[in-house]
């Protein structure tokens, strides 16, 4: 059952069986309907049936005049009821953009269909949270034994806290089960498999001098810890003493106790990475577009039937990847046994750059610049490059007849981080990055963008970043600014403008229902145009230009599916009729 209604008509002396006459009369010729009747007409109502593919479908017009506005009610119902019914969405689709603009305002009041489009998918976004649930569960409790959840994030246990009374209360049979991931948002799950803990290092400001090191060494290793440690102090004395000026050292405190901290256990490497066919990257990124995708259908939007099949293909390849991750773990946990697997340390950061690290910092504190290291830039341009490759992928993401691929580049080498796929034109643009980082002082760092038509190098772009460099003043005997930091994203917004103006100009949308079933007989590719609604020109092969012959209805001259001439099903039916 669909239902909307037309608010307030813009047209003159309207009349009722004229206007749905006319209406009709259209969306017969538009969607090929094989029988078109009214079967019932009264001063404020008209109804009529329509086939559609052999299908029935039974549409009423109601018309409701009030001193305060005039409505259309349109009620849709099919004979037979089908789930995922193309011939029933096309049709209500068809008759809204008919008369939308006759009609100051469209509501929509009931469509079944969406809502049995949502429920189906429900299903998926159900199995999809729990099945990850389950592996992360699953996981952990083997590798971290029952009480893995102390390790993870404190946002996440506040949240779990929070929470679970009141779910245990509603379900009380279950008050004594261990059920703290389903308190868990789904875009909080992620977060577990990309957490990581930290330990403090051996040898750190809190620690004592290490006997292993050189006399030579240590003395300097000694000194850079108490200057460290005296730093320390003084932000912790400060804080003790003014509360409110924590978040002018947050920063500086932060920086300090992470130098002195290294990754402890990295979950997603140790734990989960042997069992997953994708990277952590890749997984997440899925990831993100299902929890967008769950949200959609979670809060009762609208659905219509290439969103729920854009929907349930991404949701059943993202199943299909967690399903495969538990069972190779299951199979892992039959042939090896159940001892709980050592942590592994990861390697200190070298002294040396550890200290030249926060020399160069306290230096671009006294200077008023920023000198950043390698991580740092590389964060700096990903952040930047990731908002670019995001804003270009959400404007063409409705589009069924193309993929999109993107990869947040490490930015350590020259790699592929952008892909469009058309699926029905056969072709591709792509984007190649090269970055060259430098943190040496006053250097500059740049990330040179390669784009690519099917192929064929198109147009390059660049962004840099230049390094903050200071020099001591001996006059004033404090470091001055030699080289201002500065960043240069300009380059991104032509980069966007430019890929959109090649989606234009080499990959228009176009549906599969517009080409023909035969092949081009240039290129032998099934990319013949039979729509006379684009600017392609009938009988044009849109891969390839060639002026193809398209067969004609020898009564009614619509174009048919074939290079010879004969009679549409329409006519033919006609014929049988007579």
């Amino acid at each position: 059952m669909i239902r909307f209604v037309m608010i307030d008509i813009k047209l003159d002396n309207f009349n009722l069986e004229k206007y749905t006459d006319e209406l009709m009369e259209k969306v017969k010729i538009e969607l090929n309907s094989e029988t078109l009747s009214f079967y019932q007409t009264e001063e404020s109502k008209r109804s009529c049936f329509l086939i559609l593919d052999k299908k029935q479908y039974f549409i009423d017009f109601i018309f409701i005049a009030t001193h305060e506005n005039f409505q259309l009610k349109v009620d849709i119902q099919a004979k037979e009821k089908e789930k995922a019914d193309k011939e029933l969405h096309d049709l209500k689709i068809k008759i809204k953009d008919l008369i939308v603009e006759d009609w100051k305002q469209c509501v929509w009041l009931t469509d079944h269909q969406s809502e049995e489009f949502a429920e189906d998918l429900y299903k998926n976004v159900h199995f999809v949270e729990n099945s990850l649930r389950r592996v992360i569960n699953t996981v952990l409790f083997h590798h971290l034994g029952g009480d893995w959840w102390r390790f993870m994030p404190i946002h996440l246990t506040n949240k779990y806290s929070t929470r679970i009374s009141g779910y245990q209360d509603r379900a009380p049979s279950f008050k004594n089960v261990h059920a703290n991931l389903l308190s868990i948002d789904t875009d909080d799950l992620v977060s577990i498999l990309e957490f990581k803990t930290y330990q403090m290092k051996d040898q750190s400001i809190f620690s004592g001098t290490n006997p292993f090191i050189p006399d030579s060494l240590q003395q300097a290793e000694v000194l850079k810890r108490k200057q460290d440690l005296g730093k320390f102090n003084h932000i912790m004395s400060d804080i003790i003493n003014n509360k409110k000026s924590i978040e002018s050292h947050q920063r500086a405190l932060t920086n300090l106790l992470k130098e002195q901290m290294e990754i402890d256990i990295d979950i997603w490497e140790k734990f989960f990475s042997p069992w997953f066919s994708c990277t952590l990257r890749e997984f997440s990124g899925k990831w993100k577009h299902f929890s967008t995708d769950r949200n959609h259908v979670a809060h009762n939007k609208f659905i219509d039937i290439k969103l729920y099949q854009k929907f349930k293909k991404s949701m059943e390849d993202l199943l299909k990847i967690i399903t495969e991750a538990e069972e190779k773990f299951e199979e892992y946990l039959k042939e090896e046994s159940t001892q709980f697997l050592e942590y592994m340390k990861q390697s200190e950061i070298e002294d040396s750059y550890q200290r030249q690290r926060e020399e160069k910092q306290s230096i671009a504190e006294e200077a008023g610049i920023e000198i950043l290291d390698t991580d740092q830039i590389i964060s700096l341009f990903q952040e930047h490059i990731t908002a670019t490759f995001g804003d270009i992928s959400d404007e063409i993401y409705y589009r069924t007849d193309i993929e999109i691929t993107y990869y947040e580049p490490p930015l350590t080498a020259p790699e592929k981080i952008f892909e469009i796929q058309n699926n029905i034109l056969k072709r591709s643009i792509h984007v190649d990055i090269e970055p060259d980082i430098d943190e040496s002082d006053g250097c500059t760092s740049r990330v040179n963008f390669l784009v690519y038509s099917n192929g064929h190098f198109k147009e390059s772009f660049e962004i840099s970043y230049v390094n903050g460099e200071a020099e001591f003043n001996e006059d004033q005997g404090n470091y001055m600014p030699k080289t201002e930091d500065e960043l240069n994203i300009s380059s991104l917004e032509d980069i966007e403008s430019f890929i959109n103006r090649l989606l234009e100009e080499e990959m228009p949308e176009i549906s599969e229902d517009d080409l023909a079933s035969f092949v081009c007989e240039e290129c032998r590719e099934y990319t013949v145009n039979l729509s006379e609604g684009n600017d392609y020109g009938l009988g044009i092969c849109i891969q390839c230009g060639h002026k193809n012959e398209v067969g004609e209805c020898r009564r009614c001259e619509t174009p048919l599916d074939q290079q010879e001439d004969a009679f549409c099903d329409s006519c033919t039916e006609w014929f049988k009729e007579q």
